[in-house]
């Protein structure tokens, strides 16, 4: 079961996530702000990151990911920065992955159904089926 660690510090959207990404067979973590999810990328090793943008201090999720890939050296992680920094803060721009600036896989914005979030997590997983054409 592919573990999931959560970096949001809304403590709602977080057990929301929990329940949707269960029910589809994960296994979830969580952390309340980029502090806490840096320790637990360490000690519990997780196989993909979802990270808001907007938690205690401003931008703090794009400093996090810098921190994994550069500090932790873990270019390989699968990183889907989830946030509603597009609706919030209305920048003159589109935040997209970039290897320098913003070092994730995928970018999506909140609010998200869980049905987006779960295939666009187990396309980053590879975990995705190909659906039988012939009933089996």
């Amino acid at each position: 079961m592919p573990k999931i660690l959560i970096v949001d510090d809304d403590a709602d959207f977080r057990g929301v996530s929990r329940l949707s990404l269960e029910a589809a067979g994960f296994d979830i973590s969580e952390a309340a702000d980029a502090d806490e999810g840096y320790r637990k990328v360490q000690s519990e090793k997780p196989d993909l990151v979802i990270l808001d943008v907007l938690m205690p201090s401003e931008y703090e999720g794009f400093e996090l990911a810098r921190r994994i890939r550069t500090e932790l050296g873990l270019r390989e992680l699968p990183i889907l920065m989830l946030t509603a920094v597009h609706d919030v803060k209305q920048p003159p721009f589109r935040f997209v992955p970039d290897e320098t600036y913003l070092p994730v896989d995928a970018f999506i914005d909140k609010p998200a159904p869980p049905e987006v979030l779960i295939r666009k997590i187990r396309e980053m997983l590879s975990l995705h089926r190909e659906e039988p054409k012939e009933p089996l």
